[in-house]
């Protein structure tokens, strides 16, 4: 699992309406320790939620605003990995919401 990659989420309570991909952004130095169980992770989403501080992917709208903390073990399949470009534009709304 690396920073910048999109995951299936398979939880253990499927709710309706909440998105089953995530983003990774949390750095790759905590996503490689066989010590730490979770990452950081943004909710995919299906449609567009009219945000500057969602990025449109080929998966959906990873939303800043939905920053997750998943167990690795429910990210189950990876489904690709978002561009420079668009992880650069995840970092900037990071930086907007967090004040960094």
């Amino acid at each position: 699992m690396r920073r910048g990659e999109v995951w299936q989420y398979s939880g253990l309570l499927g709710r309706q309406g909440q998105s089953t991909r995530r983003l990774v952004v949390s750095a790759d130095l905590l996503n490689e320790s066989e010590h730490v169980a979770t990452c950081y992770a943004l909710h995919v989403l299906d449609s567009d939620p009219q945000s500057l501080l969602a990025v449109e992917t080929e998966w959906g709208w990873a939303s800043v605003l939905l920053l997750d903390r998943p167990p690795r073990s429910m990210l189950t399949s990876r489904l690709g990995e978002a561009t420079a470009g668009q992880m650069d534009s995840v970092d900037n709304a990071l930086r907007a919401v967090l004040e960094l």
